[in-house]
Protein backbone atom coordinates (compact mmCIF):
# COMPACT_ATOMS: atom_id res chain seq x y z
CA UNK A 1 0.00 0.00 0.00
CA UNK A 2 2.78 2.40 0.94
CA UNK A 3 4.68 1.56 -2.25
CA UNK A 4 1.61 2.37 -4.38
CA UNK A 5 1.10 5.65 -2.57
CA UNK A 6 4.76 6.59 -3.04
CA UNK A 7 4.58 5.79 -6.77
CA UNK A 8 1.41 7.88 -7.08
CA UNK A 9 3.04 10.76 -5.21
CA UNK A 10 6.13 10.71 -7.42
CA UNK A 11 4.00 10.74 -10.58
CA UNK A 12 1.79 13.54 -9.25
CA UNK A 13 4.84 15.60 -8.35
CA UNK A 14 6.36 15.12 -11.82
CA UNK A 15 3.08 16.14 -13.46
CA UNK A 16 2.92 19.22 -11.24
CA UNK A 17 6.53 20.18 -12.02
CA UNK A 18 5.92 19.77 -15.75
CA UNK A 19 2.58 21.57 -15.84
CA UNK A 20 2.55 23.77 -18.97
CA UNK A 21 3.54 27.41 -18.64
CA UNK A 22 0.67 29.86 -18.31
CA UNK A 23 -0.42 31.68 -21.44
CA UNK A 24 0.59 35.33 -21.30
CA UNK A 25 3.50 34.93 -18.89
CA UNK A 26 6.89 36.27 -19.96
CA UNK A 27 9.57 33.60 -19.63
CA UNK A 28 13.18 34.67 -18.97
CA UNK A 29 12.07 38.32 -19.20
CA UNK A 30 11.80 38.01 -22.97
CA UNK A 31 9.50 35.31 -24.36
CA UNK A 32 5.76 35.78 -23.94
CA UNK A 33 3.94 32.44 -23.92
CA UNK A 34 1.19 32.44 -26.56
CA UNK A 35 0.33 28.75 -26.91
CA UNK A 36 1.38 25.39 -25.52
CA UNK A 37 2.09 23.13 -28.50
CA UNK A 38 3.08 19.80 -26.99
CA UNK A 39 5.80 17.78 -25.33
CA UNK A 40 8.25 14.94 -25.83
CA UNK A 41 10.31 12.79 -23.54
CA UNK A 42 12.39 15.63 -22.11
CA UNK A 43 11.02 18.91 -23.45
CA UNK A 44 7.91 21.04 -23.94
CA UNK A 45 7.31 23.34 -26.90
CA UNK A 46 5.54 26.69 -26.96
CA UNK A 47 4.64 29.30 -29.49
CA UNK A 48 6.02 32.56 -28.11
CA UNK A 49 6.50 36.19 -28.99
CA UNK A 50 10.04 37.48 -28.63
CA UNK A 51 9.45 40.82 -26.91
CA UNK A 52 12.84 42.09 -28.08
CA UNK A 53 11.99 41.63 -31.76
CA UNK A 54 8.20 41.26 -31.80
CA UNK A 55 8.53 38.07 -33.85
CA UNK A 56 6.89 34.70 -33.24
CA UNK A 57 9.35 31.96 -32.22
CA UNK A 58 9.29 28.39 -31.00
CA UNK A 59 10.59 27.83 -27.47
CA UNK A 60 11.54 24.32 -26.38
CA UNK A 61 11.85 24.15 -22.61
CA UNK A 62 13.47 21.26 -20.77
CA UNK A 63 11.03 19.52 -18.46
CA UNK A 64 11.76 20.51 -14.86
CA UNK A 65 11.20 16.91 -13.73
CA UNK A 66 14.09 15.73 -15.92
CA UNK A 67 16.48 18.09 -14.13
CA UNK A 68 20.11 17.95 -15.33
CA UNK A 69 19.41 15.12 -17.79
CA UNK A 70 16.81 17.20 -19.62
CA UNK A 71 19.13 20.21 -19.74
CA UNK A 72 21.99 18.13 -21.18
CA UNK A 73 19.78 16.62 -23.87
CA UNK A 74 18.40 20.03 -24.79
CA UNK A 75 21.97 21.33 -25.09
CA UNK A 76 22.80 18.46 -27.46
CA UNK A 77 19.87 19.41 -29.65
CA UNK A 78 20.90 23.06 -29.56
CA UNK A 79 24.46 22.19 -30.59
CA UNK A 80 23.19 20.20 -33.58
CA UNK A 81 20.84 22.95 -34.78
CA UNK A 82 23.57 25.58 -34.51
CA UNK A 83 25.62 23.59 -37.01
CA UNK A 84 22.79 23.33 -39.56
CA UNK A 85 21.75 25.95 -42.10
CA UNK A 86 19.11 24.69 -44.50
CA UNK A 87 15.74 26.11 -45.63
CA UNK A 88 13.94 22.89 -44.62
CA UNK A 89 15.41 22.81 -41.10
CA UNK A 90 14.21 25.23 -38.36
CA UNK A 91 16.79 27.97 -37.73
CA UNK A 92 18.54 28.07 -34.37
CA UNK A 93 17.86 31.46 -32.76
CA UNK A 94 19.37 31.12 -29.32
CA UNK A 95 19.23 29.69 -25.83
CA UNK A 96 17.58 31.02 -22.69
CA UNK A 97 17.71 30.30 -18.98
CA UNK A 98 15.04 31.01 -16.38
CA UNK A 99 15.92 30.11 -12.81
CA UNK A 100 17.18 26.52 -13.17
CA UNK A 101 15.30 25.82 -16.39
CA UNK A 102 16.82 25.92 -19.87
CA UNK A 103 15.22 26.50 -23.24
CA UNK A 104 16.13 26.34 -26.90
CA UNK A 105 14.72 29.07 -29.15
CA UNK A 106 14.24 28.38 -32.83
CA UNK A 107 12.33 29.45 -35.91
CA UNK A 108 8.58 28.84 -35.72
CA UNK A 109 7.37 26.85 -38.72
CA UNK A 110 3.72 27.48 -39.53
CA UNK A 111 2.38 24.19 -40.77
CA UNK A 112 0.84 20.83 -39.89
CA UNK A 113 2.68 17.57 -39.35
CA UNK A 114 2.07 14.62 -41.64
CA UNK A 115 0.67 12.85 -38.60
CA UNK A 116 -2.00 15.51 -38.02
CA UNK A 117 -2.83 15.74 -41.71
CA UNK A 118 -3.41 12.01 -41.88
CA UNK A 119 -5.05 11.41 -38.51
CA UNK A 120 -7.15 14.55 -38.16
CA UNK A 121 -7.86 15.45 -41.79
CA UNK A 122 -7.82 11.97 -43.36
CA UNK A 123 -5.18 13.05 -45.87
CA UNK A 124 -4.11 10.30 -48.26
CA UNK A 125 -1.26 10.13 -50.75
CA UNK A 126 -0.76 8.62 -54.16
CA UNK A 127 2.38 6.71 -55.03
CA UNK A 128 3.75 9.76 -56.86
CA UNK A 129 2.94 12.12 -53.97
CA UNK A 130 4.61 9.81 -51.44
CA UNK A 131 7.67 9.55 -53.68
CA UNK A 132 7.74 13.35 -53.93
CA UNK A 133 7.69 13.54 -50.13
CA UNK A 134 10.69 11.23 -49.96
CA UNK A 135 12.54 13.35 -52.51
CA UNK A 136 11.89 16.57 -50.59
CA UNK A 137 13.05 15.05 -47.30
CA UNK A 138 16.29 13.86 -48.86
CA UNK A 139 17.38 17.52 -49.17
CA UNK A 140 17.59 18.32 -45.43
CA UNK A 141 18.90 14.83 -44.71
CA UNK A 142 21.68 15.33 -47.24
CA UNK A 143 22.67 18.56 -45.49
CA UNK A 144 22.47 16.88 -42.08
CA UNK A 145 24.68 13.97 -43.12
CA UNK A 146 27.20 16.25 -44.82
CA UNK A 147 27.46 18.21 -41.55
CA UNK A 148 28.35 14.98 -39.75
CA UNK A 149 25.05 14.25 -38.00
CA UNK A 150 22.26 11.70 -38.15
CA UNK A 151 18.63 12.49 -37.23
CA UNK A 152 17.54 9.02 -35.99
CA UNK A 153 13.86 9.95 -35.75
CA UNK A 154 12.50 10.36 -39.29
CA UNK A 155 8.77 9.84 -38.73
CA UNK A 156 5.48 11.45 -39.73
CA UNK A 157 5.16 13.53 -36.51
CA UNK A 158 8.52 15.13 -37.33
CA UNK A 159 7.66 16.28 -40.83
CA UNK A 160 5.82 19.60 -41.16
CA UNK A 161 4.02 20.60 -44.34
CA UNK A 162 3.82 24.32 -45.05
CA UNK A 163 2.43 25.12 -48.49
CA UNK A 164 4.57 23.30 -51.05
CA UNK A 165 7.53 22.91 -48.69
CA UNK A 166 8.20 20.22 -46.11
CA UNK A 167 10.38 20.61 -43.02
CA UNK A 168 12.24 18.02 -40.99
CA UNK A 169 11.94 18.96 -37.31
CA UNK A 170 12.78 17.65 -33.81
CA UNK A 171 16.49 16.98 -33.50
CA UNK A 172 16.25 15.69 -29.95
CA UNK A 173 17.68 12.28 -30.87
CA UNK A 174 20.21 13.60 -33.40
CA UNK A 175 23.86 12.84 -32.75
CA UNK A 176 27.23 12.91 -34.53
CA UNK A 177 27.71 10.07 -36.99
CA UNK A 178 29.29 7.11 -35.22
CA UNK A 179 28.70 8.45 -31.71
CA UNK A 180 26.56 6.39 -29.40
CA UNK A 181 23.70 8.21 -27.70
CA UNK A 182 24.16 8.95 -23.99
CA UNK A 183 22.61 6.36 -21.69
CA UNK A 184 20.13 8.88 -20.27
CA UNK A 185 18.89 9.79 -23.76
CA UNK A 186 18.33 6.13 -24.63
CA UNK A 187 16.37 5.62 -21.42
CA UNK A 188 14.12 8.59 -22.12
CA UNK A 189 13.46 7.59 -25.73
CA UNK A 190 12.31 4.12 -24.64
CA UNK A 191 9.49 5.62 -22.58
CA UNK A 192 7.64 6.91 -25.63
CA UNK A 193 6.41 4.45 -28.24
CA UNK A 194 6.69 6.37 -31.52
CA UNK A 195 4.02 6.28 -34.17
CA UNK A 196 4.55 6.48 -37.89
CA UNK A 197 5.65 2.99 -38.90
CA UNK A 198 4.03 0.47 -41.19
CA UNK A 199 5.52 -2.31 -39.06
CA UNK A 200 5.79 -2.51 -35.28
CA UNK A 201 8.26 -0.20 -33.59
CA UNK A 202 10.30 -3.03 -32.10
CA UNK A 203 11.00 -4.39 -35.57
CA UNK A 204 12.73 -1.21 -36.71
CA UNK A 205 14.08 0.34 -33.48
CA UNK A 206 17.61 -0.99 -33.79
CA UNK A 207 17.94 0.23 -37.37
CA UNK A 208 16.35 3.60 -36.61
CA UNK A 209 18.55 4.39 -33.62
CA UNK A 210 21.89 3.38 -35.11
CA UNK A 211 24.20 6.45 -35.27
CA UNK A 212 24.71 6.17 -39.02
CA UNK A 213 23.09 7.92 -42.00
CA UNK A 214 21.50 4.72 -43.30
CA UNK A 215 19.22 4.71 -40.24
CA UNK A 216 17.56 7.91 -41.52
CA UNK A 217 17.00 6.30 -44.91
CA UNK A 218 15.46 3.30 -43.16
CA UNK A 219 13.05 5.65 -41.39
CA UNK A 220 12.32 7.36 -44.69
CA UNK A 221 11.35 4.03 -46.23
CA UNK A 222 8.87 3.38 -43.42
CA UNK A 223 7.53 6.92 -43.77
CA UNK A 224 6.77 6.24 -47.45
CA UNK A 225 4.94 3.04 -46.52
CA UNK A 226 2.96 4.82 -43.84
CA UNK A 227 1.80 7.40 -46.40
CA UNK A 228 0.72 4.64 -48.74
CA UNK A 229 -1.11 2.71 -46.02
CA UNK A 230 -3.23 5.79 -45.23
CA UNK A 231 -5.51 4.84 -48.12
CA UNK A 232 -5.12 1.06 -47.92
CA UNK A 233 -8.29 -0.91 -47.21
CA UNK A 234 -7.88 -4.68 -46.91
CA UNK A 235 -10.62 -6.94 -48.17
CA UNK A 236 -12.94 -8.30 -45.51
CA UNK A 237 -11.43 -11.37 -43.88
CA UNK A 238 -8.10 -10.90 -45.63
CA UNK A 239 -5.09 -12.09 -43.67
CA UNK A 240 -2.20 -9.72 -43.03
CA UNK A 241 0.48 -9.91 -45.70
CA UNK A 242 3.78 -8.17 -46.39
CA UNK A 243 3.70 -4.60 -47.66
CA UNK A 244 5.05 -5.82 -51.01
CA UNK A 245 1.88 -7.90 -51.38
CA UNK A 246 -0.64 -5.49 -49.86
CA UNK A 247 0.34 -2.25 -51.58
CA UNK A 248 -0.07 -1.63 -55.29
CA UNK A 249 3.26 -0.11 -56.30
CA UNK A 250 5.18 0.05 -59.54
CA UNK A 251 7.97 -2.51 -59.58
CA UNK A 252 10.71 0.14 -59.74
CA UNK A 253 9.19 2.07 -56.82
CA UNK A 254 8.97 -1.14 -54.81
CA UNK A 255 12.63 -1.85 -55.53
CA UNK A 256 13.61 1.68 -54.46
CA UNK A 257 11.74 1.41 -51.14
CA UNK A 258 13.28 -2.00 -50.52
CA UNK A 259 16.65 -0.32 -51.03
CA UNK A 260 15.82 2.28 -48.36
CA UNK A 261 14.77 -0.38 -45.87
CA UNK A 262 17.70 -2.69 -46.59
CA UNK A 263 20.44 -0.07 -46.38
CA UNK A 264 21.49 -0.08 -50.03
CA UNK A 265 22.74 3.51 -49.70
CA UNK A 266 24.81 4.87 -46.85
CA UNK A 267 23.98 8.59 -47.10
CA UNK A 268 21.10 10.72 -48.34
CA UNK A 269 23.34 12.04 -51.13
CA UNK A 270 23.85 8.52 -52.49
CA UNK A 271 20.13 7.81 -52.17
CA UNK A 272 19.20 11.05 -53.94
CA UNK A 273 21.47 10.15 -56.86
CA UNK A 274 19.90 6.71 -57.08
CA UNK A 275 16.40 8.22 -57.06
CA UNK A 276 17.37 10.69 -59.78
CA UNK A 277 18.72 7.90 -61.98
CA UNK A 278 15.63 5.82 -61.28
CA UNK A 279 13.23 8.65 -62.19
CA UNK A 280 15.08 9.59 -65.35
CA UNK A 281 15.71 6.10 -66.66
CA UNK A 282 14.32 5.46 -70.13
CA UNK A 283 11.64 3.15 -68.69
CA UNK A 284 10.46 5.58 -66.00
CA UNK A 285 10.70 9.00 -67.65
CA UNK A 286 7.15 9.08 -69.01
CA UNK A 287 5.58 7.93 -65.74
CA UNK A 288 7.40 10.24 -63.31
CA UNK A 289 8.81 13.16 -65.28
CA UNK A 290 7.32 16.36 -63.84
CA UNK A 291 5.85 14.57 -60.81
CA UNK A 292 8.88 13.76 -58.72
CA UNK A 293 11.53 16.16 -60.04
Amino acid sequence: MLAKFWAWWKQWRMNWMDYPLRQGMVWADRYRIEQYIGEGSYGQTYRCTDEHTGKAVLLKRSKPSKRAVGRRLLQRESDVLQALHHPQIPRWLGEAVHRREAALVMELIEGLSLERLMMERSQTYTQQQALQMVRQLLHPLKHLHAAGFVHRDVRIPNVLVCGDRVYLIDYGLACPIGEEQPVEASALSRKHEPSGFADGWEAVKQRMRAPEPASDLHGLGHLFLFLMYASYEPAEGQEERSWEEELTLDSEVKAFIQGLLEGCWYTAAECEQALHEFVYSDDSRNKYDGEVY
